[in-house]
């Protein structure tokens, strides 16, 4: 019996020993880390102003045409995208007219769009136009990472316009690819 609590005790003994160097062991836990889908755009422009001045086809920029006078926004917006998936950008109207302060309209169709003249790969300026519509149409894609896209601007009035100021919206829009 003696032999057996001294067994046991022993027992005892090197179970709370070995318990405390557990203790001292190196334990791992798993780490998972969920990212999420993260796109940010911002935009170098408040608002896009067509001032008296852009349209001076004398000493100015604009050009004379027998429908109007069409004036050039050059690199008007900058839209900076940072994200961590492939997307796209997208620009668009969100209403069909830009109003006069007389109640007069314009057409979104006389706004024009383009990448700046650096970004258009060599294409004349009236090839890299397009016309601003209610569709969104896709402006350029990127991949994950930092990407700043410069777009010009143009806006032909024609003659039957009446002279005011008219106001309206772009909308720009990024999406992530599917992949």
């Amino acid at each position: 019996m003696k032999r057996l609590i001294c067994i046991t005790a022993i027992f005892v003994l090197s179970m709370i020993s070995a318990g405390g160097v557990q203790a001292q062991d190196q334990v791992q836990i798993p780490v998972i880390i969920r990212i999420p889908q993260m796109i940010i755009m911002t935009l170098d422009a408040t608002e896009l102003v067509f001032d008296e001045v852009d349209f001076d086809y004398v000493l100015g920029t604009a050009r004379l045409t027998k429908v109007g006078v069409i004036a050039t926004k050059r690199e008007a917006v900058t839209v900076t995208i940072e994200g961590n998936v492939p997307y796209t950008l997208y620009i668009s109207a969100p209403e069909e007219y830009l109003i006069g302060v007389s109640g007069d309209l314009l057409h979104i169709s006389q706004l024009t769009w383009g990448l700046s003249q650096r970004e258009a790969d060599g294409q004349n300026e009236e090839e890299k136009m397009q016309a601003l519509t209610l569709e969104r149409v896709p402006v350029q894609s990127g991949p994950p990472g930092k990407l700043e896209i410069k777009l010009d601007f143009q806006l032909t009035a024609y003659w039957e316009n009446p002279a005011q100021t008219y106001r309206g919206d772009i909308l720009f829009t990024v999406v992530p690819d599917e992949s």
